[in-house]
């Protein structure tokens, strides 16, 4: 085969293939850049890596066993080039991001991909007609499995991420550390950190100057970049939500920003998938509470059996919070719930009581409302300005959110994630809200390790309780889900294969007063 036709065989090949590792690079990216997770989707995902009109190369290949070069590179231009211009583009929840981790990535994938192609040229360019076979059959393996050229440029490039952050980390750090007169207050939990967090920064930002970490900012990375990017020396309060997967994370994030305050808001079987069993996640939780100062303060949802078996072990001071337990520190009482929000006395440790009023939906709100305001009235931010706080609180984007639409439904969009706890809340509140059909769309709880099937199935049997028609999104997803609803005798359900087919399906049987709850919606990772 000829240069020419060689660089044809070649520039064909290139033109889909990096376009694909793009679409690899997007995993990757939600599986957080780390090569065991990516790793483990590809094993439950593997056939969505390819198409398999990506065979068709090998058609391409035929004519040169009858000896023919020329044929054989027409055919394998055409056949790449049709790929390239008929890819399928897929709807995507979460965009690829390009970051400049995810560019320096994406440069390193294509540089494995070249040296692939490096590593043919010379045998495309021989007259041996089986040599020119083996290395086009080398190049299609490449493409069919291009996620071992996302994986192999993901181990080399990881040294230099982790130097990098490593930079970043130190340098924010070095910050915090250079301002003896910031308070930071660590907020962790397995589940309701960013919205206790961002109940704590308005209640908080009426008495101080206050920065918090955005959205769901939790990790080493998001966290410095934060600090560097935006704390200032008029910042008297830092609130910093952390996250975890495994043994040692939240240790990191309290190196990272030497906590003086902790919030403990819940510890349950939400990420039992990394963390593999429930004691390692409260001993994880509670890394915020060892890490505390002498004089630091711990704020604990006590109500919470598990952070109740670990508080013995506290070593600094403890203010206590809850709603059913008794000897709290703060607490609500008289709580009533309706479709407008809630209400509740807010009593605090010296017997007074605030009547505080919202219009955040579900019981696990109050939680959030409680720690959040125990913190603020320990550093002295008055209880009526609290008060004032708590009436005007807005739901967070996708956490109960309530809205209503043009056709008279109303919609509960509790779609950001899904936590046992969290999704027998939202069925409550599906309750309470006045309507003619009640119905759920979920795609179940994940990460919830060998309780997964359990605590799905024990969630289908809380939704046909209090559902009229429930929309199941993913037929392997909602399976356990399925098993749950059978065991209740319920039949009024449909399986869907994504959230596209569920709302088509929604359409042709809502009607006007109907209320429609969105429980959970899972990256594109869970695609099936």
């Amino acid at each position: 085969m000829t240069a020419v036709l060689s660089m044809f065989v070649l520039g064909s090949y290139l033109s889909y293939s990096i376009w694909k590792l793009k679409k690899h690079l997007h995993m990757l990216q939600l599986n957080s850049y780390l090569n065991e997770r990516y790793a483990g989707w590809l094993g439950q995902h593997l056939r969505q890596s390819y198409a398999v009109k990506e065979f068709l190369p090998c058609l391409a290949c035929l004519p040169l066993v009858f000896g023919s070069a020329i044929l054989t590179a027409g055919s394998w231009t055409v056949a790449y080039l049709f790929l390239f211009l008929f890819r399928e583009h897929a709807q995507e929840k979460k965009a690829l991001v390009f970051t400049p981790r995810a560019m320096r990535l994406y440069a390193a994938m294509i540089l494995v991909l070249l040296v692939i192609c490096a590593l043919s040229v010379q045998g495309l360019m021989t007259r041996n007609n089986f040599v020119i076979l083996f290395q086009m059959a080398f190049l299609i393996f490449f493409n069919i499995a291009s996620f071992l050229v996302a994986l192999i440029a993901n181990f080399l490039e990881s040294p230099l991420e982790r130097r990098i952050n490593l930079w970043y980390f130190r340098a924010a750090r070095k910050r915090i550390r250079e301002m003896p007169r910031l308070r930071t207050v660590g907020i962790t939990g397995s589940y309701g950190k960013t919205s206790t967090k961002a109940i704590l920064q308005s209640m908080m930002a009426q008495r101080f100057h206050v920065l918090m970490t955005p959205e769901s900012y939790n990790t080493p990375m998001g966290i410095s970049k934060v600090i560097r990017a935006d704390l200032r020396p008029v910042h008297e309060i830092f609130i910093a939500e952390m996250g975890a997967r495994q043994l040692g994370d939240i240790s990191t994030l309290c190196d990272l920003v030497s906590p003086h305050f902790g919030i403990l808001t819940s510890i349950g079987e939400q990420h039992l998938e990394t963390f593999h069993t429930l004691d390692a996640i409260k001993r994880t939780k509670f890394e915020l509470i060892d890490a505390l100062p002498p004089d630091g303060i711990a704020f604990l949802n006590m109500d919470n059996e598990h952070i109740r078996d670990m508080a013995p072990h506290c070593r600094v001071k403890c203010i206590s919070f809850g709603i059913d337990s008794t000897d709290l520190h703060y607490s609500a009482r008289h709580i009533c719930m309706d479709s407008q929000g809630c209400s509740f006395d807010f009593c605090l440790p010296d017997g007074r009581s605030q009547e505080f009023r919202t219009s955040l939906l579900g019981r696990h709100n109050i939680y959030n409302m409680l720690g959040a305001a125990a913190l603020a009235c320990e550093l002295g931010v008055d209880v009526n300005m609290i008060q004032s706080v708590v009436r005007n609180l807005t739901p967070l984007p996708h956490r109960l959110e309530v809205k209503n639409t043009s056709q008279e439904i109303t919609i509960i969009d509790d779609a950001f994630n899904s936590n046992p706890a969290g999704a027998r809340s939202a069925l409550e509140v599906l309750q309470a809200i006045d309507g003619k059909k009640k119905i759920l769309i979920t795609p179940g709880m994940v990460e919830l390790g060998k309780w997964e099937y359990e605590l799905n199935r024990q969630f289908g049997c809380q939704a046909a309780a209090c559902c009229d028609y429930i929309i199941l999104v993913g037929r392997k997803q909602s399976l356990p889900l399925q098993d749950g609803l059978r065991s209740m005798n319920f039949s009024r359900y449909y399986v869907a294969r994504d959230l596209y087919e569920a709302n088509q399906h929604l359409r042709t049987i809502v009607t006007a007063g109907d209320v429609v709850l969105y429980e959970n919606d899972l990256p594109d990772t869970y695609n099936e």
